[in-house]
């Protein structure tokens, strides 16, 4: 029975009752029958000591219930126990401060405390005024002594129902106490059946959790009376006869007194004996219309449950089952909580609360960041209109106003800005809430969330700027994808030339061979007369201009035969001062510039002839003269670099004047072969795609800047090089010639072999020649005697360098000559002696006699 069962039982009584606490008779509670019988109010007594509400009457000197009832009380405290008064003479006061006689009969009963002191009194009084009236003072005497002892009985009869109540509430104070202290349902529901059991004398108490399909269950943990064993394990309720099943399933309280007695063979009397059970107390869980757990007390004799000892029972297993469903709920709600509080931490989610009948603003942490508040700093009402933007207070504060108006009950819904009170950030905010109104329609308190929204606000003044912009990004990005095309058709038409150029130089070369060879010959022999030796001279003149064409061709199609290796591009730049000076004349002013630095990856003859032109174009750029400035550094290459090439380290080699310049149109075509602006008959046209090339061959790059009549600045971009000049020197052994030995000659152009072949005839070797690189194989499988190998680099079938790599592997120490038209290097391995075509006779000896 729980407090407020108490409470009612004690109003309850008919009999008077007052509770005191010593030492002072502090009045504690009194009951309605006392306040009927004293005409008093409890709120005019409670916390007041006794006899300041109830004094003795000042006009009667021989009142004596103040010293009578305060000497019982004393006896009470003194003796712990019950002390009966003889009838009292104690006169009551009036409101209107008279006193009126009135006879007492008073018991006064202690109420102890867990260490056995006096806690309480109760003092039970009977009004026997009209008794003492009616019949006089010795009948009444007599008729109050046997009152006195049905009060007594009555008394006794109480105090035993009060004794058994008290005990029932100390048990079930302690039981929710234990409850309280466990961490999970089964720790609880362990403390209650150990509790239950001791509390009953009981052999075994057990609960069991009971499967889904009503039959089985498990009892999970028991208490049992020393010397017992335990009856945990799975069950089948069905075992326990039809008797026990039905009640349970039906959520009926099992309750057998002697179950050999009261069940028979197969009715379940078996299964209870096995486990030693001879009288039970089974309470049934249902939830959800099905048998779910169950709790019982065992006895391993018959036992007569008394019905005090069936309701308490139920009443702990109803407490135990409130306690786990109270145990699962706070802890589905703790889940529950945790969950909105992490889904609201994620969202970025503030809370707000404003109390309006106190005027307090509830912010938590995250709502104040918003205002730019710290966490621990207090708020109020006016510090959300002061952190409101100027221009959206207006509107904010109508929806406010409206969603606190009883007859709008508006939803508060707006979007409006801060500015931080500490930091001073505008932040954009969206809040949402309800009033809420009590029965006369005030509102109470207002009550919502809020959530930054700035990012969201930028992103749409963002879009809108966008928008309004539309078209003219939009011509913008035609304008750049056209200029992208162009791009790419360029490169494609300076692709496709180069290709051209590169296959036309090559045949050219081939043709050139035969010619510069034959004519070289003839004029090394002086065949014929002046005239005759005149012109050979002019023809030669003439092809070496067609070589030296050819060569630019080559370059411009990053065909030329290279041979890279660190270069000190400040010493060759030096080093060419003076032949540029006299090349430029004497109106143009050179100034070099290039300090000591890495050296650059590159071909030092090719490299020479790269300056030169970019010389001669400049100072054909300064008919009036003007600056030539050279110079050179070192530069870190970052992604979006002006030349496009890709991240590293580079040599940058700068040619710039002060001439005429070009304009736009004339520095999109500076690069293409054969375009010149100096006229017919000045130039090829080929110096700058010359240069290009070879930048381009060498992995580097060139960027051209001008403007009319400002000048131009041409910039040569190389790879640098980690090695220095003198780590890789140009020389490619031939091994050991045989002077006048045997060249075995390869190639697929007849004349070109055939002027080869007279060349070295006239070097002094017998010469085998070979159409193929599979016709020379052919000749060395058959022991065909050679001491030089000098072939062609491509062929159709296997290459120059194929057979060469095949020989050296078949007769190692071979020398070997690798003639080549243009530089496809990629497959020649580097060790292998090039020579270019076309070539003379003396370049053909100088190669042959270096080694």
């Amino acid at each position: 029975m729980d407090e407020v069962s108490y409470r009612a039982l004690f109003d309850a009584s008919p009999i008077p009752l007052l509770v005191v606490a010593p030492p002072k008779w502090t009045i504690i509670t009194a009951n309605d029958a006392r306040l009927q019988v004293t005409g008093t109010r409890r709120e005019d007594q409670i916390g007041r000591p006794l006899f300041d509400v109830f004094p003795a009457d000042p006009s009667d000197p021989t009142a004596d219930g103040v010293r009578n009832l305060t000497a019982s009380l004393e006896r009470v405290v003194r003796t712990r126990s019950a002390d009966v008064m003889a009838v009292q003479r104690y006169a009551l006061p009036t409101p209107e401060g008279q006193f009126v006689e009135r006879w007492w009969a008073p018991v006064n009963t202690p109420v102890l405390d867990k260490d056995g002191a006096v806690e309480y009194i109760i003092h039970r009084v009977e009004d026997l005024t009209e008794l003492m009236k009616m019949r006089g003072e010795a009948e009444a005497s007599s008729q109050l002594h046997r009152e006195q002892q049905a009060i007594i009985d009555k008394l006794r009869t109480t105090e035993s129902a009060l004794r058994k109540n008290d005990e029932r509430l100390r048990f079930f104070t302690e039981l929710e106490e234990r409850l309280f202290r466990c961490s999970g349902a089964s720790d609880a529901l362990s403390a209650a059946t150990e509790m239950l059991g001791l509390k009953l004398g009981a052999s075994r108490c057990a609960y069991a959790d009971v499967q889904s399909d009503g039959d089985h269950f498990w009892i999970r943990s028991d208490y049992t009376a020393p010397g017992l064993e335990t009856s945990a394990g799975t069950y089948r309720l069905d075992l326990f006869g039809p008797r026990a099943a039905h009640d349970l399933r039906l959520g009926l309280t099992l309750v057998v007194h002697d179950i050999p007695a009261e069940l028979k063979p197969g009715e379940g009397l078996e299964m209870f004996q096995s486990i030693g059970i001879d009288a039970i107390i089974c309470c049934p869980l249902i939830k959800d219309a099905r048998l779910t757990a169950m709790m019982a007390i065992h006895q391993n004799r018959p036992r007569i449950w008394t019905v005090d000892e069936i309701e308490f029972v139920k009443e702990v297993i109803e407490r135990c089952w409130a306690h786990v469903e109270r145990v699962g709920a706070e802890a589905r709600l703790r889940e529950s909580e945790e969950r909105l509080r992490l889904a609201v931490d994620n969202a970025d989610v503030g809370f707000w609360d404003l109390d309006v009948v106190n005027d307090t603003l509830t912010w938590p942490p995250r709502t104040k960041a918003m205002f730019g508040i710290s966490p621990d700093v207090p708020v109020t009402i006016q510090d959300f209109y002061d952190g409101l933007y100027l221009d959206d207070r207006d509107a904010t504060s109508a929806a406010f106003a409206a969603a606190a108006d009883p007859d709008q009950r508006a939803l508060y819904d707006v979007e409006y800005r801060t500015i931080g009170k500490e930091d001073g950030v505008i932040r954009w905010l969206e809040a949402k809430g309800r009033g809420v109104f009590d029965e006369q329609g005030r509102c109470l308190r207002l009550a919502g969330t809020v959530v930054q929204i700035t990012a969201r606000k930028e992103a749409e003044e963002a879009l809108r700027e966008l928008n309004a912009t539309l078209e003219a990004r939009v011509a913008t990005a035609i304008a750049e994808r056209e200029e992208v095309q162009a791009a790419l058709r360029q490169s494609q038409k300076m692709e496709a030339m180069g290709q051209l150029t590169g296959g036309v130089a090559h045949d050219f070369n081939n043709l050139l061979t035969p010619i510069v060879g034959s004519l070289d010959m003839l004029q090394s022999k002086g065949l014929g007369g002046e005239r005759e030796q005149r012109l050979i001279a002019g023809a030669i003149q003439s092809a070496e201009r067609a070589r030296t064409l050819v060569q630019r061709l080559l370059a411009f199609a990053r065909r030329q035969p290279l041979q890279p290796s660190p270069v000190d591009v400040a010493k060759l730049v030096q080093d060419m001062g003076d032949l540029i000076s006299s090349t430029t004349g004497p109106q143009i002013k050179v100034a070099v510039d290039t300090p000591n630095m890495a050296y650059a990856m590159a071909d030092a003859n090719q490299l020479e002839m790269a300056i030169l032109n970019l010389a001669v174009n400049a100072r054909d750029a300064m008919p009036d003269g003007g600056t030539l400035r050279i110079s050179a550094g070192r530069e870190a290459i970052r992604p979006g670099h002006r030349s496009g090439l890709r991240t590293g380290h580079y040599i940058r080699l700068s040619v710039a004047d002060t001439g005429t310049g070009m304009d736009e149109a004339t520095l999109a075509r500076a690069a293409e072969p054969f375009f010149s602006t100096k006229g017919i008959g000045k130039g090829t046209g080929l110096g700058l795609s010359m240069v290009h090339g070879l930048a381009s061959q060498l992995g580097g790059a060139i960027t051209i800047q001008s403007r009319p009549g400002l000048g131009t600045n041409v910039e040569l971009w190389l790879p640098r090089s980690i090695a220095s000049s003198g780590s890789a020197e140009a020389a490619h052994p031939l091994g050991t010639v045989a002077v006048g030995g045997t060249a075995l000659l390869v190639d697929d152009e007849e004349l070109v072999r055939a002027s080869t072949a007279d060349m070295l005839n006239e070097l002094g070797y017998a010469v085998v020649e070979a159409t193929s690189g599979e016709e020379a194989m052919r000749l060395v499988h058959s022991g065909q005697h050679f001491d030089l190998l000098v072939t062609d680099h491509l062929m159709p079938g296997m290459s120059g360098t194929d057979l060469a790599l095949s020989i050296r592997s078949l007769r190692p120490g071979t020398p070997v000559l690798l003639v080549s038209g243009y530089a496809e290097n990629d497959s020649v391995s580097a060790d292998i002696p090039r020579l270019t075509k076309p070539f003379r006779r003396d370049e053909l000896e100088a190669i042959l006699s270096a080694y």
